[in-house]
C-alpha cells in the first residue's frame, strides 16, 4: 500500500470513528453503521491488492472518495434535521427528553406551515383550564402525523375531530387539545400526558399510534442507528429488497423494547385512567402502502391485542381504508413519506376514529344493553 494512500485511508478511518462518536444514540433499536464502514473500508484496500498497479489505485480513490461523500451526505443531513431547527429544546424530564418550545411561532411557504406553540409547550392554542362545565374534553396523543405542516391546520386530523364528534355528550361542546409531538415514542406521548395534557382534565385520550410509536430517539432526530442518511435511504431500500415498505417497521415490532415502549405504556395509560377517570381509546394508524399489506397487517394486529391486554379499547383504522388505494392518500411530493398521509387520509382517519368514539360512549351508557342481553 502506498504512503499516499494509506495516509488517506487512515485520515478517513479516523474521521469516521470521530463521526461516529459524535452521532451515537445509544437508545436506537439499529446497531451503528460506521464500524461496519470503516471495517468494509480495511477489507476494500486489502483486497485490492491482488489486482494490478492501476486497477488497484483506481479502485481504492473511488473507495476513499465515496465515504467521503457519504459523510458530508451524513453531516449535510444531520445539521438540517428538525433537532436543530429551534423547533424543540431538551427538557429536563428525563423520559420526555424534548418538547416544542413554549410560545414560539414558525412560519414559511408550503401549504400550511401553522406551527404556534402554546404556553405549555404543545403545538396547539390555548384551552381554558380548569375544565368549563359545559366543555367534553379530548386530549389526542400521537407523533409527528399530527403536526405535518403540508397539511393545512384545520384539516389535520384532531382539528377534524373536534368537529366529527359536536354532539357526542349532550349538552356539552366538544374541545380537542393536541399533545402530540414529532418524533415521541409511546413512552413519551404517555409521560407528556401525564406532565401536561392531566392539567386539561380530559374526559377522553385517545391515543393515536403511528408504528414509528415503537423507537426511542432524542431530539427528534430522524436516523437508522446512528445514520442520517441511511433514514432517507432505507425506505426505497426496503422496498427494493422486500416489495413492502411495511419490511422497515417490522424489527421494531420483534425484540424486547417493543414490551418496554409500547407494552409498558399502555399498561401505564390505563393506570392513569383508573386513577383520573379519563375514558381511553388507542387508535392504531395506517401507514400509506396497500392497505391490505399482510406485514403492516401483523403490526396493526399486534398492537390492537396489547392494547387490550393491557385493558383498553382499541381501533383498527386501517380497516377504514379497505378497498382504496394507497397512492389517493400519498401526498404529492412524499413518494417515501409512508407515515404522513394528505388531507383526504387525514380526514378518514378522523372519521375512524369518531366512529369508534361514538361507539365506546354507547357502550358506556347506563342504559346501553350488556353482553348477552336481548336489545329490543
Amino acid at each position: 500500500m502506498g504512503g499516499g494512500a494509506g495516509l488517506a485511508l487512515l485520515s478517513l478511518l479516523v474521521a469516521i470513528d470521530l463521526w461516529a462518536m459524535s452521532s451515537t444514540d445509544p437508545d436506537y433499536y439499529l446497531p451503528d453503521p460506521f464500524r461496519p464502514l470503516g471495517l468494509a473500508l480495511i477489507a476494500l484496500f486489502l483486497a485490492t491488492g491482488l489486482l494490478g498497479l492501476r486497477a488497484r489505485r483506481i479502485t481504492r480513490r473511488l473507495g476513499l472518495v465515496l465515504t467521503v461523500v457519504l459523510l458530508v451526505l451524513e453531516a449535510r443531513m444531520r445539521w438540517s434535521d428538525d433537532g436543530s431547527s429551534g423547533l424543540v429544546v431538551k427538557t429536563e424530564d428525563v423520559l420526555l427528553r424534548y418538547k416544542y418550545k413554549a410560545g414560539a411561532h414558525f412560519s414559511g411557504p408550503g401549504v400550511d406551515q401553522h406551527r404556534t406553540i402554546n404556553h405549555l409547550g404543545l403545538m396547539d392554542g390555548e384551552h381554558e383550564v380548569p375544565k368549563p362545565a359545559d366543555v367534553f374534553r379530548v386530549v389526542v396523543l400521537s407523533g409527528s402525523i399530527a403536526n405535518d405542516g403540508s397539511v393545512p391546520y384545520d384539516q389535520r386530523f384532531w382539528r377534524v375531530l373536534e368537529r366529527e364528534l359536536a354532539g357526542v355528550r349532550e349538552g356539552k361542546r366538544v374541545d380537542v387539545v393536541n399533545l402530540s409531538v414529532h418524533g415521541y415514542s409511546e413512552v413519551q406521548q404517555v409521560r407528556m400526558l401525564e406532565k401536561v395534557g392531566l392539567d386539561y382534565q380530559p374526559d377522553l385520550v385517545v391515543a393515536a399510534f403511528m408504528l414509528t410509536a415503537a423507537t426511542i430517539q432524542n431530539g427528534g432526530y430522524r436516523r437508522v442507528g446512528d445514520s442520517f442518511f441511511l433514514f432517507r435511504f432505507l425506505p426505497p431500500m426496503k422496498v427494493a429488497m422486500s416489495g413492502s415498505i411495511c419490511s422497515m417497521f417490522a424489527p421494531l415490532y420483534e425484540r424486547y423494547t417493543y414490551d418496554l415502549v409500547v407494552r409498558n405504556s399502555f399498561e401505564r395509560l390505563a393506570m392513569l385512567r383508573r386513577l383520573h377517570g379519563f375514558r381511553a381509546l388507542v387508535a392504531v394508524l395506517p401507514v400509506v402502502e396497500e392497505f391490505d399489506d399482510p406485514v403492516c397487517g401483523r403490526i396493526y394486529d399486534q398492537v390492537v391485542a396489547t392494547a387490550r391486554d393491557a385493558g383498553l379499547p382499541a381501533l383498527r383504522v386501517p380497516d377504514a381504508f379497505r378497498g382504496a388505494r394507497a397512492e389517493d392518500f400519498a401526498k404529492p411530493d412524499g413518494r417515501w413519506d409512508v407515515c404522513h398521509p394528505n388531507a383526504a387520509g387525514h380526514a378518514k382517519i378522523a372519521a375512524a376514529i369518531a366512529a369508534g368514539v361514538r361507539a365506546e360512549e354507547a357502550a358506556a351508557r347506563p342504559d346501553a344493553p350488556r353482553a348477552g342481553q336481548n336489545s329490543e
